[in-house]
């Protein structure tokens, strides 16, 4: 299985920097909290390849900074989700009063691990958290796509970005939950490999949600109504 999951790393990696390039060229004002993710997400790929091949992935310290990277990471794809629920409420007259449950919710969600789950950054514990924020992301992703079909001015690259943020936490979220239930360590490939492929299409339609024909296509438009 060693070479499904080199292979599926190659595709994340090539589409995360074809995304990046995608941004860089210009979506990345609109974005912005899209391309803080995409640079950490390619960060901890080139963190984990060298705690790969300096310590092992049996090691105390590869064991660490995969689960430290993974909790980041989905923290930060939570907060992806937040950010892009508040920009859907634009031309809502309680945006203000939404933005401050949305804060709520933020802090609630970075609370919440340390009272509920047990040995705080134990393996247990970050996994179980990734799970938590996972699940959180998607029903909040549910409410970013209720605010979206409820906006006057739909915007349609917001809600390419949107569907690819809800295939990826969902993706992680069922996976995480297999997990749980599996009879045997030995098949654990299986969620992780749906894991990985949902990942890969999440950023799939981010590429397709940025690149750089959209931006060509819409100025023209823009043009004319002026």
């Amino acid at each position: 299985m060693s070479v499904l999951s080199d292979t599926l790393q190659i595709c994340s990696v090539v589409l995360q920097v074809l995304l990046l390039f995608f941004l860089l060229s210009g979506a990345f004002r609109k974005y912005s909290v899209v391309l803080v993710f995409c640079v950490m997400r390619l960060a901890s790929h080139a963190i984990l390849f060298i705690l790969y091949h300096q310590f092992g992935t049996q090691s105390r310290i590869y064991g660490r900074g995969y689960w430290t990277d993974e909790v980041l990471l989905d923290l930060m794809l939570f907060l992806v989700v937040i950010s892009l629920t508040y920009k859907a409420l634009e031309d809502r007259p309680q945006r203000a009063f939404f933005g401050k449950v949305l804060t709520g919710i933020v802090a609630g969600v970075v609370i919440l691990p340390f009272l509920v789950f047990a040995r705080p950054f134990s393996t247990h514990w970050f996994d179980r958290t990734s799970q938590l924020l996972n699940f959180g992301a998607a029903i909040m992703n549910l409410a970013l796509w209720s605010a979206l079909l409820g906006s006057k001015h739909r915007d349609s690259q917001l809600l390419a970005v949107s569907m690819g943020v809800g295939v990826t936490v969902t993706g992680a979220a069922i996976s995480y939950g297999v997990r749980q239930w599996l009879p045997a360590h030995d098949i654990v490939w299986l969620p992780n490999t749906f894991m990985a492929l949902t990942h890969i299409a999440g950023v799939f339609i981010w590429c397709w949600a940025f690149r750089p024909a959209v931006t060509r296509s819409v100025a023209p438009a823009q043009a004319l109504k002026v």
